[in-house]
């Protein structure tokens, strides 16, 4: 068969000739990975899901956008070039091959064209234009404050980076300084960031999670018992019970815009009632019940104000490190800056899928007709960090009118960790994480991470049993939301699997009555039933034709399995060109030699296979022509 001495050569002739028809669009977009070293199965769990789902979506003739990027600057290639020696740069790269061959095996078909570095200049040049724009809209502003530090890794964090006054990533407990940094007025979305929830399908536990967060918090005082400045308002307070004393002191409500005047009536709860909340050091109490009139009356005459508490800060992006994008730079050489003023990577990873739409203006309206995206996936441990920045400048850029969508992602899938073994020793006095050894103690099952080197390298797995087989493990162990221990896989039990599919289709059984189509179990829901619903098929119909249906819908599981099997069938083109089965009398464009000839439909094709050679039929990349040479 002439098509398989060249089957590139052949597929990318048919594109060229045969124009692509105008389909529905669908973007399945990962969380882009951190180029630190390896890849292990938790990172590979993230990216095979999204490329099984464009998969699926490219069955289903939707014109699928899958991207992947680099998140490429931060601390760990700065401390690693220190420690090393090595140009941050040159590790960033070289760990970036890595990982692209490693996704490779895996069999993750991501979109080529639209890669990129966050440290690439034709990425972060764009957050220069970025910050005029803020700037011209009072967004950016540069001031002295108390911020959080981190001394371990010498620079500022923000409110979020902070988790119960201990550092996000080096564990120490945060330090607290005043110093002059710019700041992104963030703190006008905290309403909108609360509202907006109820128009996106993301999980109750995701929304808990950034509603705990944001942590709107209500205080109703008299007009003449507190005091105020320009930039400040001092309130004494003591009625906070808490173990932390320190908290029981004078607050100060930074930035005049959070003292909020109101004419209008406050729901404190469902029946419009303040009750006995609060207790206030030579405040007047209010204590009393009060009705919707009365509350009106007093806020009308400016008698009474409340105060609104939030933990979402102004944002203190402003990083003093090496390797990060620039922040008001000096240019040396080139595309060279020389600065000590870098960006928070958080800031990065808040707008980069824009730049996956890749055009010559960021604005660009062709890039509009993409959003919002169908379905993001990582893991639920960037609820209140990555996703909160996300949702924030996306409202930005919407009242900017760079995006038309409120919400950008549209559906959130947080895939569960897979879990392995923990293994530690000590050296020196020092606890220090190891890989099973020996002299090695066993410390319990945690989620795979590189600081537990507890990461399983899907190299290995491949080489002994296929990508296919370890795509197949990472979506029918258990449920996509639940974790995975990684030592319950049964790689032999998937192996059997698929003997028995290609032993069946040796037997070519014909049946072609009660055909089952399993396209809805391909839910995610559902889809880690699949193996034990295609064996209940089977156990009514195990004819070619079944089974031809069950590997059509494997494909995006299993790619390269499934278009073996597809082709031992007696199926003359590949896989991916498939055509709907709903679609009895489809109709299709006849082509000779790339000229059109005639309509015809899809009961006809058998009949052309009298006339022409079989070998030189071939349905298009667009599934609606077919091309005779």
């Amino acid at each position: 068969m002439k098509y398989f001495k060249n089957p590139i050569f052949i597929e990318k002739k048919i594109i060229k000739k045969i124009k692509q028809i105008k389909k529905r669009k669908f973007f399945s977009m990962p969380m882009f990975p951190y180029p630190s070293g390896k890849l292990h199965l938790g990172h590979v769990r993230n990216y095979v899901l999204t490329d099984i789902i464009a998969k699926i979506k490219q069955l289903e003739n939707y014109n699928v956008i899958h991207p992947l990027g680099w998140d490429s600057f931060g601390l760990p290639a700065e401390n690693a070039s220190k420690k090393y020696n090595i140009n941050s740069l040159k590790w960033t790269i070289s760990n970036i091959k890595l990982m692209r061959h490693q996704l490779k095996l895996v069999n993750i078909d991501y979109y080529k064209k639209t890669e990129f570095l966050t440290c690439d200049f034709n990425f972060y040049k764009w957050e220069f234009w970025i910050f005029i724009q803020f700037l011209k809209n009072n967004l950016l502003y540069k001031n002295y404050e108390n911020v959080y530090w981190d001394k371990i890794e010498n620079c500022i964090l923000s409110n979020e980076q902070v988790i119960n006054n201990i550092c996000w990533r080096s564990g120490i407990k945060a330090e607290t300084r005043r110093i002059k940094t710019w700041f992104i007025n963030i703190k006008k979305y905290t309403k909108r960031l609360i509202f907006n929830l109820k128009k996106i399908n993301w999980s109750k536990k995701v929304k808990n999670i950034q509603k705990k967060w944001i942590n709107i918090t209500i205080f109703f005082i008299k007009k003449n018992h507190f005091y105020s400045n320009y930039n400040n308002i001092y309130i004494n307070i003591n009625f906070l019970r808490i173990k932390n004393k320190n908290l029981l002191h004078l607050i100060i409500l930074k930035n005049f815009s959070n003292f909020i005047f109101k004419k209008k009536i406050f729901v404190f709860d469902k029946k419009l009632k303040i009750k006995k909340k609060i207790i206030l050091n030579n405040f007047k109490i209010i204590n009393f019940l009060i009705n919707k009139k009365k509350l009106n009356l007093l806020i009308f005459k400016k008698n009474i104000f409340y105060i609104k508490l939030t933990n979402i800060k102004n944002w203190s992006f402003e990083r003093n490190r090496l390797w990060g994008s620039f922040f008001f730079y000096k240019k040396v050489k080139n595309k060279n800056f020389k600065s000590k003023s870098t960006i928070d990577t958080f800031f990065q990873s808040s707008w980069y899928y824009i730049n996956y739409l890749k055009t010559k203006n960021l604005t660009n309206l062709n890039k509009l007709k993409w959003f919002p995206i169908n379905i993001y996936v990582g893991g639920i441990e960037h609820a209140n960090l990555h996703l909160i920045y996300l949702r924030i400048i996306n409202n930005i850029f919407y009242d900017l009118n760079i995006l038309k969508n409120k919400e950008i992602i549209f559906n959130l899938i947080n895939q569960g960790f897979i879990n392995n073994k923990v293994f530690y020793k000590f050296k020196n006095y020092k606890k220090i994480f190891c890989r099973k050894t020996k002299n090695c103690i066993y410390s319990g099952i945690e989620k795979m991470s590189k600081s537990k080197k507890n990461g399983v390298n899907p190299i290995p797995i491949i080489i002994k049993y296929g990508s296919d087989l370890l795509r197949l493990s990472i979506i029918t162990n258990k449920p996509i939301y639940k974790n995975i221990v990684w030592e319950n896989v049964n790689f032999e039990f998937l192996k059997k699997f698929i003997i028995k599919l290609n032993n069946l289709i040796i037997l070519k059984k014909k049946n072609y009555k009660n055909l089952i189509n399993i396209k809805n179990i391909l839910n995610i829901k559902k889809i880690h039933n699949i193996i034990s619903f295609v064996n209940k098929i089977l156990i009514n119909n195990d004819s070619l034709k079944q089974i031809e249906i069950i590997i059509f819908w494997l494909f995006p599981i299993i790619p390269n399995i499934s278009k073996i099997l597809w082709f031992k069938i007696g199926n003359f083109y590949p896989i991916e060109h498939f055509y709907c089965y709903k679609s009895l009398n489809k109709e299709y464009n006849l082509y000779i030699k790339n000229i059109f000839l005639k309509k015809i439909f899809k009961i006809e094709i058998k009949n052309l296979k009298v006339n022409f050679i079989i070998k030189k039929i071939k349905i298009s990349m667009d599934e609606i022509s077919i091309l005779l040479n």
